[in-house]
């Protein structure tokens, strides 16, 4: 019964380092073209930088979960471990590979926004795109005993925005408190008209980010002590699209009752 399955996860994860070595093998022949290598231009050598010190981060990373990928399958393959170890030995394999999917995902798409200067912003309804994100995670709110509440201006202007990244915005900050609250907190989702322009918050009741984590929370692959769950990259992929909309993502947090975490940006009018 679990041949099927291991064979389609392992075929998967092939796939997915094959991927990441030809990206790597492309950024490294960018690297190597001798225009690039030696090129006087400053914002080029900055970039092909960044291509190398991605490429250091993207294999460093999932040097842990193909570790344990490994460790798992030959448990898994191994006819003599008993049902119960090899059904939890797969459990992990399913895991780990998601957890690699995700990280390269969201590695791509930090690297992507890092390369690019603008984005093309529109005119968008921010509290539209807000009540979109809330809606495409309420089912795992309810099933996890959170509460969700939004509260919009009705008199709040259109901003130019990216719609998609915004989005994107509102998703990664929905999913952390989602991935960090208990059973019976709260998210509160706000967009309120201010003088220096849109005000948009999210704010919940969770157990709050430690003191000394908090500087650090933006920054890439950073994970507390007690976070073994994301990419470490969800919040750096939203300060990166917020400096896009000129804008920057503003953090406080309490450990201490009442608990909680309160998180918000503006994005100007103009």
């Amino acid at each position: 019964m679990i041949v099927l399955p291991l064979k389609a996860m392992i075929f998967g994860i092939l796939l997915l380092l094959w991927l990441v070595a030809s990206l790597g093998w492309w950024l490294g022949q960018r690297g190597k073209r001798p225009i690039i290598q030696h090129s006087a231009d400053p914002i080029l050598r900055q970039q092909i930088a960044q291509h190398r010190a991605f490429i250091g981060t993207l294999s460093h990373e999932l040097r842990t979960p193909l570790t344990a990928l490994l460790a798992h399958t030959a448990i898994v393959r191994n006819q003599q471990s008993e049902q119960t170890v090899r059904d939890h030995s797969l459990l992990t394999l399913e895991r780990e590979a998601q957890r690699m999917a995700r990280l390269v995902r969201d590695l791509l798409e930090l690297h992507r926004l890092e390369l690019s200067d603008e984005l093309p912003l529109v005119p968008v309804n921010v509290a539209l795109l807000a009540e979109e994100a809330i809606a495409s995670i309420w089912v795992m709110a309810d099933e996890a005993q959170i509460e969700l509440q939004f509260e919009a201006d009705p008199t709040h202007k259109r901003v130019l925005a990216h719609p998609d990244r915004l989005k994107q915005v509102w998703l990664n900050l929905l999913i952390n408190c989602l991935r960090y609250c208990r059973a019976g907190d709260r998210v509160l989702v706000r967009v309120e008209a201010s003088e220096q322009g849109l005000r948009c918050s999210v704010e919940d009741s969770g157990p709050g980010i430690a003191a000394a984590d908090l500087p650090h929370v933006t920054e890439p692959l950073y994970r507390g002590v007690l976070d073994n769950q994301g990419s470490g990259l969800g919040l750096s992929l939203v300060k990166q699209i917020l400096a896009r909309h000129h804008s920057s993502l503003q953090l406080e947090s309490s450990t201490s009752p009442p608990t909680g975490t309160h998180v918000w940006w503006i994005l100007p009018y103009d």
